[in-house]
């Protein structure tokens, strides 16, 4: 099944992880579950953020959460393609260009895709170090969700 995200692969990094749904594919929205996955902070995650920009302030890659909870409204401006199966986020900082793509694959499975474009050798150094987190962070937020 072709997907909007395969659009744009090529890419320094990409990956996607199948989720299986508490319920059925017909009463998710994509958009809604972006929403609420870049909206749900527990406080272990939280906390990781909080680490994460202390340890890049000094090299000048933009702190802040991309997280901000009980504020989804915000995101209305970084997702760029919505449709009733799939819908896509964009965040272009300086050192690096992300996208998340949640996408209804069949039945109850939901497929996460995140691919990352580096702009420079900043944004390479930087998600080798966060590539790890990323990939226990990720498929546990969106279960906890789903």
């Amino acid at each position: 099944m072709e997907k909007l995200i395969d659009k744009y692969l090529p890419a320094d990094y990409h990956d996607t992880f199948v989720i299986k749904a508490s319920k059925p594919a017909e009463q998710i929205v994509p958009k809604e579950l972006i929403k609420k996955i870049f909206t749900h902070s527990p406080a272990w995650l939280s906390f990781l953020y909080k680490v994460r920009n202390i340890l890049v302030k000094p090299f000048g890659i933009e702190g802040g959460d991309i997280l901000k909870s009980e504020d989804e409204d915000y995101l209305k401006d970084y997702i760029i393609e919505d449709t009733e199966n799939e819908a896509i986020m964009r965040k272009d900082d300086k050192h690096l260009l992300f996208y998340v793509s949640i996408a209804k694959i069949e039945n109850n499975l939901i497929d996460v895709t995140t691919v990352v474009q580096y702009h420079n050798a900043l944004g390479k150094v930087y998600f080798f170090f966060i590539k790890p987190f990323h990939k226990m962070i990720v498929p546990r937020v969106v279960k906890d969700i789903i």
